[in-house]
C-alpha cells in the first residue's frame, strides 16, 4: 500500500464496505505510504505491516525473506476466519502458513490477474500476437519492447521464474476458492492452474449523480506505460486531424515511465497543441475530470477488468473501450459504449468522431452506462456479491 491504483483501491474500497456490514476486517501489508490513502477512505480500518525481513534482506535471499514472512504469519493469521489475498505470492504465503500451522481459516485468492510475467502466453495473448490484430498499414511497432519483455528472459530471471511458477501453481491448488474480477480473468486462470474461478465483477464507491452534460475534450486517465495503449489514442487525433477534424482536443491525466515519449510523438505527429498531458490528478478532482470531458477512451491491451470505464459512466460520460479483454465484457458495445480495435488508431478515432458529434447518441449511451454501473457495478454491489461468498459453507466453496 505504497501506491496506489486501481488493484490497491479495491483492497481498501472491500475492506471498507465489509467492515460496515460488521464483519471485522484488517488489511495486512508489506508497506504503507498513509499519505497517499485519505481518511474518509482508511479511517476506522486496521491497517497491519508485516515485520521487516531483517535476514533476508542483509542476505538478499527470497527464500530466507520467505521463511521470516510465514514465522510471523503463522501466529498473526490464526485470529481470523478468511485470508483474503491479492497478488503473489500473497496467496502462497497464506497457504504455506496455514500449512505449517494446522490453521482453520480459508484462503480465497481474490485474483485480479494472474502474475503476468510468469504467465505471459495466457495472459497477454493480444499483446504477443499484436501483428494478428493488426490492420495492413498500422505500424505498431512500439508495441515491440512491451511484448518481447513477456517472454525474453535471462538465465536467472529464467530460473527464478521456475521456481516462482512452482510455488503458485502449489499455491492455487490449495486455495478454498479463486474469485476472479471478470470472466475474461477467469479464462486465464482456467488455462493456467486447471481450476474455474467464481467470477466475481468489481464495484465502485459511487459520485452523486449529477445531469448529462456536453463536455469539451476527449479524456484519457492511465498509467503512462505502454500495454495502456495511449499511442493510440494519440494518433487517433492524428487521424481526425489529418481529415480537417482539429477541434477534438485530447487531455491525458496519469503518470508513467512512457510519458516522455507520448510527448514528443503528439510533437512529431504537429498534433501537440491538440494534447494535453495533466500528469497524476487526486481523487478529489477525478469526477470532475470525467464529467467536463465529452467521452473517454480506455483502449489497454489485455486487461482484466477496468475501473476507468465505470467511473467514467458513474459520471455520465460516454467511453471508446478496447474490443477485447475486461473493458469488452463490463461495456456492451452500442448500449453502454463503444468497443474499438486498440491496435487501430483509424477504429479509435472513428469512435471517438461517432460520439462527439451525435449528442443523442452519447447522452443515451451515458445515461444507460450510468444506470448499468449503479445497479450492477457499485461497491455496495460489489461487497453483496463478495459478502455470499463469505458466507458460502465451505464444502462449497471449491
Amino acid at each position: 500500500m505504497d501506491v496506489k491504483g486501481g488493484a490497491e483501491n479495491i483492497v481498501v474500497w472491500l475492506a471498507g464496505a465489509l467492515s460496515r456490514r460488521g464483519h471485522a476486517v484488517s488489511i495486512i501489508a508489506e508497506r504503507y505510504a498513509p499519505e497517499l490513502w485519505p481518511q474518509e477512505q482508511t479511517g476506522g480500518l486496521d491497517v497491519r505491516l508485516l515485520p521487516t525481513p531483517r535476514l533476508g534482506n542483509l542476505f538478499n535471499s527470497k527464500q530466507v525473506r520467505l521463511w521470516e514472512y510465514i514465522r510471523h504469519l503463522k501466529k498473526a493469521l490464526a485470529e481470523f476466519d478468511a485470508i483474503v489475498c491479492q497478488h503473489f505470492p500473497s496467496y502462497y504465503w497464506a497457504t504455506l502458513a496455514r500449512e505449517r500451522s494446522g490453521g482453520s481459516y480459508r484462503v480465497i485468492w481474490l485474483c485480479q490477474e494472474p502474475m503476468r510475467k510468469l504467465h505471459a502466453k495466457a495472459t497477454d495473448p493480444h499483446l504477443l500476437n499484436y501483428r494478428d490484430f493488426t490492420p495492413p498499414g498500422v505500424d505498431n511497432a512500439h508495441l515491440d519492447e512491451a511484448a518481447l519483455g513477456r517472454v525474453k528472459r535471462s538465465p536467472s530471471q529464467h530460473q527464478r521464474d521456475l521456481r516462482h511458477i512452482e510455488w503458485d501453481h502449489a499455491a492455487a491448488a490449495k486455495c478454498d476458492m479463486i474469485v476472479s474480477n471478470s470472466a475474461f480473468t477467469a479464462e486465464n486462470v482456467q488455462k493456467i492452474f486447471g481450476v474455474q474461478p467464481v467470477v466475481c465483477h468489481l464495484g465502485i464507491p459511487l459520485p452523486d449523480e449529477t445531469p448529462y452534460t456536453r463536455g469539451g475534450y476527449a479524456g484519457v486517465i492511465t498509467t503512462l506505460a505502454v500495454r495502456k495503449n495511449a499511442v493510440n489514442v494519440i494518433r487517433a487525433i492524428d487521424v481526425l486531424a489529418r481529415r480537417g477534424r482539429r477541434d477534438i482536443p485530447l487531455r491525458i491525466a496519469g503518470r508513467g515511465p512512457d510519458r516522455e515519449n507520448l510527448e514528443r510523438l503528439a510533437a512529431n505527429l504537429g498534433i501537440a497543441d491538440l494534447v494535453t498531458f495533466l500528469g497524476g490528478i487526486p481523487d478529489s478532482d477525478l469526477a470532475a475530470f470525467y464529467r467536463n470531458a465529452r467521452l473517454i477512451v480506455y483502449c489497454p491491451i489485455d486487461e482484466p477488468f477496468g475501473l476507468v470505464p465505470l467511473e467514467s459512466l458513474a459520471c455520465k460520460t460516454p467511453v471508446v473501450v478496447s474490443n477485447h479483454g475486461g473493458p469488452a465484457e463490463i461495456i456492451e458495445h452500442g448500449v453502454t459504449g463503444l468497443h474499438a480495435n486498440p491496435f487501430d488508431p483509424g477504429d479509435i478515432a472513428a469512435a471517438i468522431e461517432a460520439l462527439w458529434g451525435d449528442d443523442a447518441r452519447a447522452q443515451s449511451m451515458a445515461e444507460a452506462g450510468s444506470r448499468r454501473v449503479r445497479e450492477y457495478f457499485s461497491l455496495e454491489a460489489f461487497a453483496d456479491r463478495f459478502d455470499s461468498i463469505l458466507a458460502a459453507p465451505a464444502q462449497t466453496v471449491r
